[in-house]
């Protein structure tokens, strides 16, 4: 009897979600929504993707990934523009986002060494890029930096040494970067963002890649990252 019942409670419940699902897709009116592409220029200091999606009515990762961008959590500059995707029924805000789970490597493997800073970077953003632990990252260098806070913003074009997993390498090619974020990528080919940004320090997004005339981004990927042996050492 009890297995009778939960057996139709489930059946119950997915019936239930069946319907609320119809019911969320009927409410969108496809033709009521926003086609329209076009450029949204920042304007001012410590605007977000985020504020820009919320404001223009899109889903931050449909933005992200319309602009080819290295991150959507990197704080755009005054005077940077966006293209504007269409507007969807279904505005994605997540999938684009570095899940932060329990990180517990403390070096990366491959390489580069160096990190440079971009705008809003904290110790603890960098770390997340890289999938490392933050303190490994406050104190890889070679006096390491204790006393530093995990989320102090950085000043803008710093180089950070990254600790590195020794022996351990990635095989680094050209790439036309022409779908997606750099987590796409990432997920892709066995590496992670922060190593990609490494590789393209000055790249941060492309707002013409996808207009007239416009090309796609060349930058360096780090491919099939991986440690060359069970025993590592940490190079800092």
């Amino acid at each position: 009897m009890r297995g009778f019942l939960a057996a139709t409670f489930l059946a119950a419940t997915f019936f239930h979600s069946l319907v609320a699902f119809s019911l969320g897709a009927a409410t969108c009116n496809s033709s009521a929504l926003d086609t329209r592409t076009y450029l949204y220029n920042i304007t001012e200091e410590g605007t977000t993707v985020f504020d820009v999606a919320r404001i223009t009515k899109r889903g931050v990762c449909d933005i992200g990934r319309h602009n080819l961008m290295a991150d959507v959590t990197i704080l755009p500059n005054v005077g940077e523009s966006f293209i504007i995707p269409p507007q969807t029924c279904y505005p994605d805000n997540e999938s684009c986002l570095i899940k932060d789970e329990g990180r517990t490597r403390t070096c990366i493997y491959g390489g580069p060494r160096l990190y440079y800073t971009v705008n809003g970077d904290t110790y603890e953003k960098i770390a997340i890029r890289l999938n490392i632990t933050t303190e490994s990252l406050i104190n890889g260098g070679p006096s390491g930096s204790p006393s530093a806070s995990a989320n102090d913003t950085l000043p803008v074009g710093q180089f950070l040494k990254v600790p590195q997993c020794s022996p351990s390498q990635c095989v680094i090619q050209p790439y036309s970067f022409k779908w997606g974020v750099y987590k796409d990528l990432a997920e892709r080919y066995g590496t992670t963002v922060g190593q990609i940004m490494m590789l393209s320090p000055t790249y941060n997004y492309s707002s013409v890649a996808f207009s007239s005339g416009g090309t796609f981004p060349p930058i360096s990927l780090p491919i099939n990252c991986t440690a060359l042996s069970k025993n590592i050492t940490i190079l800092s």
